[in-house]
């Protein structure tokens, strides 16, 4: 049953026309879109095939509330309005739960199974941009089918209109500026361009809604109008700001995922030099047999000496004793390699797969952390033990990552819970997003590169865009207010001074006066008009003025008919007959 809408104005009917039009073409997008995804029509579901495509449950939230905003300018307020508002707000709800909880509500696909996947995060969900919108203005469509007062009703209404207006624009400039913060929300799915578009349309009619609804006749604009403007700007100033935020910390990672790769690669590169020389001495012994200690240990010398923070190379036979051992007063000759289980596991995988491999971290006789290379020694087939190389980590990862490389930039590298390199890490990353992580794989073990800018580098990359935008913004919306309210004070108050004059002139023009030369007979005392009629003077006055006329007689006249009647004249008219106090 329908009831008559009294909030709504009836003598609009353009702007109602506009309305219906608006709501119109948000339903015509809609149902495209449903057919483009029933038949397979990509060029109906997104603008470009690299960008987002329009989900199918987007489609059918404008078709709904496309249709209330036609339902709304028939004149007559229809329960649909509200429950169409409703049905949208809660499929924007649900969704917008499914993001924030990481759920699966199975809504995505319930009506249509989505194949396309470009800037989706999951198949057939709309954004999260997407369901924010739609709560808003679904919310504003089930509050016009409320029985508030009609200015609260506007304004509540006009401000939810705006921010939704406000968020799509900015994404449409988004898409304008390459800023993808500004229509998709971390790795979550974007909303389409198309979308964006609708949300505006969307949006507009609303706010036409709500300005008809609080604006009073002799009004030009609501008085909440500032409201709704402020938060306009206000919102786009904040979503551009995470935008920009958004932005720099990408080209921040990225900046420090170069360093990371440049340090994997010099990391990688060295140890696999350091392998290389050990396997090279592994060789010599296969094609010349066992030789002699001081040629054995000669070479030594010369793989230390080229080799960079190699601490001591030891021969251990096939018992696990260490034989030879160079420097020979290195802290660690009087260590077997059972006394230590890093060592011991790196031995015996290496002899299980006859190749070289990088033990675990291990703490060093001087209670420094560090590694060891072990690689088996093979002659004519048979184990002859292997050549452990001994690293400290600390000072041999320095040398491997000189002051050029990674410039700036807090450096970590542990396996496992034990840090064995730190460059520049002192204190805690500035900004969790700034951290990247990478894998360097050696033979036997596996190392956590964790890098992240330092707090001068963080300085000198980071822009002061971000926060000028949101300050410029605030301080926007803050101007745009007092301007609009000052505005619209200056317009009442101009209007009621226009309804004072107005009011003024209107009793001037009732006010009438005697001007001019007034024609008068010198017996009767007639006085003629401007038609040339003689006319009595007291009826003249009365005529041509404001003037009530009464009638009496003046002392002289009076004097006269008291003797004409031959009675006694009062000693108050004798007395203003004879002071003569007439002409």
């Amino acid at each position: 049953m329908e009831t008559p809408d009294h909030d709504y104005p009836a003598k609009s009917a353009r702007l109602r026309c506009a309305i219906a039009g608006i709501g119109g073409l948000c339903a015509a997008i809609g149902v495209l879109v449903m057919i483009g995804w029933l038949l397979n029509l990509p060029v109906l579901i997104h603008v470009r095939p690299t960008m987002a495509p329009m989900k199918f449950n987007t489609a059918l939230c404008f078709v709904l509330a496309g249709a209330a905003l036609c339902i709304r300018v028939s004149g007559r307020t229809a329960v649909a309005v509200p429950v169409l508002g409703a049905v949208v707000a809660i499929i924007g709800g649900l969704t917008l739960s499914e993001y924030l909880f990481d759920a699966d509500l199975k809504i995505d696909q319930l009506l249509f199974r989505s194949h396309l996947t470009t800037g989706t995060s999951h198949f057939g969900r709309m954004s999260p941009v997407s369901s924010f919108c739609f709560v808003l203005s679904g919310g504003a469509l089930v509050l016009l089918g409320t029985g508030i007062h009609r200015w609260w009703k506007g304004l509540f209404v006009g401000s939810l209109a705006s921010i939704t207006s406000s968020i799509s624009l900015v994404s449409l400039l988004g898409y304008a500026l390459g800023l993808p913060g500004t229509y998709g929300w971390g790795q979550l799915s974007r909303i389409a361009m198309h979308t964006a578009g609708t949300f505006t349309l969307l949006g507009t009619g609303l706010f036409l809604i709500a300005w008809h609804l609080a604006r009073r006749r002799v009004e030009r604009t609501p008085r909440w109008l500032p409201i709704p403007l402020a938060l306009l700007v206000f919102t786009a100033s904040l979503v551009l700001y995470f935008a920009l935020e958004n932005k720099q910390d990408q080209e921040i990672g990225q900046t420090v995922k170069a360093g990371a790769e440049s340090v994997q690669s010099q990391i990688s590169v060295r140890m696999e030099s350091r392998i290389r020389g050990l396997v090279r001495m592994t060789r010599r012994w296969e094609f010349a047999g066992e030789g002699a200690q001081p040629a054995w240990e000669a070479d030594a010398a010369d793989y230390l000496r080229d080799s960079s923070g190699a601490e001591a190379l030891e021969w251990v036979d096939s018992a696990h004793r260490v034989r030879w051992i160079v420097p020979k007063d290195s802290a660690e000759s009087d260590r077997n390699v059972d006394g230590n289980e890093a060592r011991e596991a790196a031995v015996q995988q290496a002899e299980r797969d006859r190749q070289p491999v990088v033990s675990p971290v291990l703490k060093l006789a001087r209670g420094e952390l560090g590694f060891v290379i072990c690689v088996p020694v093979i002659v004519d087939g048979q184990s002859h033990g292997m050549l452990l190389a001994t690293f400290k980590a600390q000072s041999s990862l320095d040398r491997y990552l000189p002051d050029a490389v990674a410039a700036g930039e807090a450096i970590q590298i542990s396996e496992g819970d034990q840090t064995l390199y730190a460059r520049d890490a002192l204190g805690q990353p500035t900004r969790e997003e700034w951290v990247v992580r990478e894998k360097i794989e050696l033979p036997g073990a596996t190392w956590t590169l964790r890098m992240w800018p330092t707090p001068a580098l963080a300085m000198r990359l980071a822009s002061p865009l971000p926060a000028i935008v949101l300050c410029a913004g605030a301080l926007a919306a803050i101007l745009l207010v007092a301007i609009c309210y000052f505005a619209q004070r200056s317009s009442r108050q101009a209007a009621e001074t226009l309804r004072a004059n107005a009011a003024l002139q209107a009793a001037l023009d009732q006010v009438k006066t005697l001007e001019g030369l007034l024609p008068i007979c010198c017996g009767c005392k007639r006085v003629r008009d401007d038609s040339g009629y003689w006319n009595q003077i007291d009826t003249y006055i009365r005529r041509h003025t404001r003037a009530s006329i009464s009638h009496g007689y003046c002392p002289e006249c009076a004097a006269k008919e008291f003797e004409k009647f031959g009675l006694a004249i009062p000693e108050r008219i004798q007395e203003e007959v004879k002071a003569r106090n007439f002409e």
